[in-house]
């Protein structure tokens, strides 16, 4: 991966995983730590039932909170029992860290998170439609391990898969799309996917330097798309909204997911360019190409670039 890369994995990770100094149990019942690095090994089979953690959690230097002094084996594994039958899976984070005891340092999430990206790296390039990874816009690779981190590095998603064969970054924005019914948490994350996949498909496109990151992860979500660093893109939720505060009408957030706020805004847009309101939109594909257009006439009178 590039440096600038490896230099974004944490800073753009963070704000959607939190950092985690002690073991906690995710929406999926599994035993965590870190930025969203599993402990678990649990399995399909077995799912909730397996009271054996991975090894790497014997690799980090977990401490007593109280005393600062090492936890041994059988220490380790008592806790992450209790996390792991504690049932706080949908419990807020602060009453997960209340029943631990053990905690790790800042060094052992960096080294934990660098560890695993790079194993992670080295199983996509090992696939065929990542094959090319190397050569990929720093966006797009950004993109890719984004959903192996939330997914694991041998995720299964055909039509993605396809087309990230092809170099179709427009298909892959599209299929990149985690499931979030009874996960919510991941709903930012495929919006930032998606925009990653989009930028990576514009820096293509342009000839731009592959090496260099569009997305600042410096930044959140509606200063990155507030910038001018890159056209708004009307393919997404996200640059719909963008294009409807630029022109005027306030969708309540640059966040890519449609509420009352993105609907009102959309509806009172319509009117003014005479368009069919749809105060029903769901999803970027309820929204008729006619208003598209007409957001995008808007963007072009205003000298502000977009995409298409």
């Amino acid at each position: 991966m590039y440096d600038s890369v490896r230099a974004a994995f944490l800073p753009f990770s963070e704000p959607l995983e939190a950092r985690v100094h002690f073991m906690y149990l995710d929406v999926k019942s599994l035993v965590s730590t870190g930025v969203g690095n599993l402990l678990d090994a649990d399995d399909s089979e077995r799912f909730g039932t397996d009271p054996n953690p991975l090894p790497d959690i014997f690799t980090l230097g977990w401490f007593d909170k109280d005393t600062n002094v090492p936890a041994g084996r059988e220490e380790i594994e008592d806790e992450y029992r209790k996390v792991k039958f504690s049932g706080t899976n949908l419990a807020p984070l602060g009453q997960k860290e209340q029943i631990t005891r053990l905690r790790i340092s800042d060094d052992d999430i960096d080294t934990l998170v660098t560890g695993k990206l790079d194993s992670f790296e080295g199983t996509l390039k090992g696939r065929p439609p990542f094959a090319a990874f190397d050569d990929w816009p720093a966006d797009g690779q950004l993109g890719l391990l984004s959903m192996a981190w939330a997914l694991g590095p041998l995720f299964q998603f055909p039509k993605f898969q396809a087309a990230a064969a092809q170099s179709d970054w427009t298909t892959m924005a599209r299929e990149c799309r985690m499931t979030e019914a009874g996960n919510p948490g991941v709903i930012p994350r495929n919006v930032r996917n998606a925009l990653l996949f989009t930028l990576a498909g514009w820096t293509s496109a342009e000839g731009g330097d592959p090496a260099r990151l569009v997305y600042d992860p410096g930044r959140k979500l509606d200063a990155n798309m507030r910038s001018g660093a890159f056209p708004v893109p009307l393919e997404l939720v996200v640059g719909v909204q963008t294009a409807l505060e630029t022109l005027g009408f306030d969708p309540g957030g640059l966040d890519g997911v449609i509420g009352p706020g993105t609907r009102s805004a959309l509806t009172s847009f319509q009117t003014s360019a005479g368009a069919a309101r749809t105060p029903g939109v769901r999803s970027i594909d309820d929204i008729p190409s006619d208003t598209l257009s007409a957001l995008a006439a808007g963007l072009d009178d205003q000298g502000v670039r977009h995409l298409p």
